[in-house]
């Protein structure tokens, strides 16, 4: 069976369990996907895993009495003797959101500037980027990925997931990095050349992208 199969099959498991058995099992899913085991590999297991659930479910057993307190802890020995994940993996995926980041961009530019061509308003905007901007995005996609990730598997275990316990000191630190990254921007963004650039040149760019994740990232 496929990956996208076995994700769908997981999917529609996933339907049939109760509020907190959902719950904790999505946290064992973030703990797999997270980890470096093999992708193929990881959904075989958390199938099996969904199918053994919903047996100890049906019984009146619920995901901790199953596979124990913490959602890590059923794969743990599969996860550890895992080979870590290559550099070259890691760069793969982030290559990937950038891309993603930036086909997206030039999807919403060359769309919005047609628009305005059509209804004669101004597309200035939407005709010209700057060099930062694009660097921006790039990299600002991987960080932002990088801390939904960490904020998803930070959500309690409860039936109705919530935010644990608040952070003020992570909470000023991504604050300051934000504030820092808008003065640099108000700074930077004069020092690199701008490229003025046609709308229906941004849709070419953005349906390259799109070939490109499609033809690249997710050929299985």
């Amino acid at each position: 069976m496929k990956v996208k199969a076995m994700i769908k099959q997981n999917n529609l498991l996933r339907e049939q369990m109760t509020p907190f058995n959902r719950s904790f099992f999505e946290d064992m899913i973030l703990a797999m996907r997270a980890s470096s085991v093999d992708s193929v590999r990881a959904e075989e297991l958390l199938l099996e895993a969904a199918e053994l659930l919903l047996k100890g479910q049906a019984k009146g057993r619920n995901a901790k009495q199953i596979f124990g307190e913490h959602p890590g802890d059923y794969f743990k020995d599969v996860m550890n003797s895992s080979p870590a994940r290559s550099p070259r993996s890691k760069l793969k995926n982030s290559l990937m959101i950038s891309l993603s980041a930036l086909t997206i961009l030039f999807g919403v530019m060359g769309a919005a500037g047609l628009i305005m061509q059509w209804s004669g308003g101004p597309d200035e905007i939407f005709g010209q980027i700057s060099i930062f901007t694009l660097i921006v995005v790039g990299i600002g996609s991987i960080v932002l990925i990088e801390l939904l990730m960490k904020w998803m598997a930070s959500l309690s275990e409860d039936d109705s997931p919530k935010p644990k316990a608040f952070d003020i000191k992570g909470l000023g630190i991504y604050v300051g990095i934000a504030i820092a990254a808008v003065f640099a921007g108000m700074f930077l963004d004069n020092l690199f050349p701008v490229i003025r650039i046609a709308p229906w040149v941004s849709l070419v760019l953005a349906a390259a992208g799109g070939l490109g994740l499609k033809f690249i990232f997710f050929k299985s």
